[in-house]
């Protein structure tokens, strides 16, 4: 049987049921954007006819397209197209780029600056800074984890947020420019709503998209939109866009609407609904919902979005309609809660296999992990998270970063993968694009290469999280996750081999070709 296009020449791993090892030298015979037949090197001669594609990849490494579980898509985007300030911590640097931005935009435009980390800034942006440096204009600078943003007096007076909890204010009691909480919710939706056109939208899909093509990404699981009522804090024209724009991407896309509203899901026709929903904050601004008081914050356990009912109200209806539910928890209270109120909907209308999923999980117990396993809910976890300090902080060291929040025994019990896995939760590896980067091998290396047994995988466990497990968590596993025939030709072509690299250079592993649909969509360099 004649094949369109043969693959040859490179160790494959299939990441199939059963397979052991590091690969072999085989063939990938594809037609119709599907691979036909997976074979050794010394039988590829029976796929290759006279019209056949053959590619010799002298040597290099196949393995399954990568999924990530977890990507802001169209923020991602929008973010590498304005004005950004990435890994700036610098006021005076920040109000430069706000200043030149200001002066390079047509008046009137609204100005939306990507990339900051508020609580690294050197001193408070304010909005009378940001009211001298671009004056008369609009402009709203994002948190990048989403949970706060600052604001001047144009922007304020678009958004109406007269009595929102949230609003910042100086030591004499005026509004200074910083929203949390609700109002920044609320501002972020409506800001987004208004200051971003559809043409804009459309350009930053197709940065996205070549942002994942570029490392190795062939699916995205893409977190979008929100809804007017404060429970999301995007538009939903964000969705509705990318619906329509879906077939024209050069990469998958899985789309979670990140929303309450039930019934619009159900009338896109949308088996899921959520994404990041927020149950809780993030620890940088002591809103992720902890069970016991922080330790640098001792007045406050954080923040739940929702009240239990509130919560239960909107997962038991979700449920009932047969979606799969995703929702953002970070702190353990958050977790907690999402348990219940998944708990309480599958007692009241047992579903099997619903696949309802957590992101974040950062902070489970012992008790939630074996909870997770025992309703069958997954996770979708960010490994890019799980950071190395170092040293790596011990008991009795001056509480710094994470640990001041948390202290030292909370603060062990972070990211913990390895229990996770051997508990039998179903964990897909995902980004958090933009706050962090998107790149599979880098959520790898930070998972072989990790010095705390807690957090360490093997190579082909963390390889599983963003192949099988990405498309299993989706209802996707007969299409996706493996090298097998039948399945999508979804492939990353890699220079070397992740299952039997150094761990820590997984990162700078390259990647040579992904190949969506039989079709390369990105190519480093030329492959014979």
């Amino acid at each position: 049987m004649q094949a369109e296009l043969v693959l040859r020449g490179a160790t494959v791993v299939t990441m199939a049921p059963g397979e052991t090892g590091t690969g072999a030298l085989q063939a990938i015979a594809i037609s119709g954007g599907r691979v036909v037949a997976v074979v050794p090197e010394n039988e590829a001669h029976r796929w290759i006819g006279e019209d056949t594609q053959v590619v010799d990849l002298d040597g290099r490494t196949i393995v399954p397209g990568f999924i990530d579980s977890h990507v802001h898509f169209m923020q991602t985007g929008l973010g590498s197209i304005g004005p950004q300030v990435y890994d700036v911590s610098s006021k005076a640097q920040v109000l430069q780029v706000v200043a030149d931005a200001h002066a390079a935009m047509p008046a009137g435009q609204p100005m939306l600056v990507h990339g900051l980390a508020i609580a690294d800034l050197d001193a408070p942006i304010t909005l009378s800074d940001l009211d001298r440096v671009a004056s008369g204009r609009a402009v709203m600078i994002g948190d990048v984890g989403a949970h706060g943003c600052i604001v001047n007096t144009p922007a304020m007076a678009m958004l109406d947020l007269n009595g929102v909890a949230g609003l910042g204010h100086d030591e004499a009691g005026r509004f200074n420019g910083m929203l949390t909480n609700k109002a920044n919710t609320w501002a972020r939706y409506r800001y987004y709503n208004q200051a971003i056109s559809d043409a804009q939208r459309v350009q930053a899909l197709q940065r996205a998209s070549q942002m994942a093509a570029e490392v190795g990404i062939t699916t995205v699981h893409a977190l979008e939109g929100g809804s007017p009522d404060g429970r999301g804090w995007l538009p939903e024209r964000d969705v509705e866009v990318l619906l329509r724009e879906q077939a024209n991407l050069p990469v998958r896309t899985v789309v979670y609407f990140q929303s309450t509203d039930v019934q619009k899901a159900l009338d896109w026709k949308l088996p899921r609904i959520g994404g990041c929903i927020w149950v809780d904050g993030a620890y940088g601004e002591c809103t992720a919902a902890l069970l016991e008081p922080y330790c640098n914050c001792p007045d406050s356990k954080g923040s739940l979005y929702f009240s239990n009912d509130e919560l239960y109200d909107f997962v038991g209806r979700a449920h009932k309609a047969g979606l799969q539910i995703s929702m953002h928890a970070i702190g353990d209270g958050a977790i907690d809660q999402l348990l219940n109120a998944y708990e309480r909907a599958l007692a009241e209308a047992p579903r099997a296999d619903h696949r309802h999923r957590i992101e974040h999980f950062s902070l489970p117990t012992a008790e939630h992990i074996e909870r997770a396993a025992r309703l069958g809910v997954a996770v979708g976890m960010q490994p890019n998270f799980a950071l190395v300090p170092d040293p790596l902080p011990q008991p009795d060291d001056e509480p710094a970063g994470l640990v001041a929040y948390l202290g030292y025994a909370r603060y062990q019990r972070r990211h913990p993968y390895r229990r996770i896995v051997d508990a039998g939760v179903l964990i897909a590896g995902g980004s958090d694009a933009d706050p962090m980067p998107m790149g599979p091998l880098i959520g790898m290396q930070r998972l072989v290469a990790h010095p705390e047994s807690e957090r360490r995988l093997s190579a082909r466990e963390a390889l599983a999280l963003y192949t099988v497990n990405g498309a299993r968590i989706a209802f996707e596993e007969h299409d996706k996750g493996s090298i097998e025939p039948g399945k999508y030709a979804d492939l990353v072509v890699l220079a070397d081999n992740p299952l039997l690299a150094d761990p820590s250079t997984l990162a700078s592993i390259a990647v040579e070709q992904t190949i969506v649909n039989g079709r390369v969509v990105h190519a480093r360099g030329p492959v014979n």
